[in-house]
């Protein structure tokens, strides 16, 4: 798969980094906590949890452990960002969501930390595309 290719020099430049075989797992975990167009984004050693909150009286939180991950690299303690959801999904389902047995999307998602964009390495059938995901905030952790 051309992502494994990658070269290990380019992933020394980020503080996360995580790829999956099946982009629509992940997929699939973030549409059922979606009720707001922005997430929070806490990674650990531990895995990555997504928070979704509405006016500080509903939240709905999902923790994806890093075993999950095919590649789960963290170089912190603790990495953490808010994103627009809505964009994130639309994302990862760039090429449909093929239903084609034995064709999936594979995902690498990086990040470099703050003042840099989430960076989503998205193949499938031998096609990569690259998407930058900027208007990150820090969010305070």
């Amino acid at each position: 798969m051309p992502l494994s290719t990658q070269s290990q020099a380019d992933d020394e430049q980020y503080v996360l980094v995580a790829s999956l075989d099946n982009a629509r797992n992940l997929s699939n975990i973030l549409k059922a906590i979606t009720f707001k167009d922005h997430a929070i984004f806490t990674a650990t050693p531990n895995g990555l949890k997504v928070t979704v909150e509405d006016s500080k009286c509903l939240q709905a939180n999902a923790f994806i452990q890093a075993e999950i991950f095919q590649e789960y690299t963290i170089k912190e303690d603790l990495v953490g960002f808010q994103i627009n959801l809505t964009v994130l999904l639309d994302c990862l389902n760039i090429f449909g969501g093929s239903t084609v047995p034995g064709v999936s999307t594979a995902l690498r998602m990086c990040y470099r930390g703050y003042g840099y964009p989430l960076t989503l390495f998205l193949e499938e059938a031998g096609v990569v595309t690259v998407v930058y995901i900027w208007k990150l905030w820090k969010c305070p952790l």
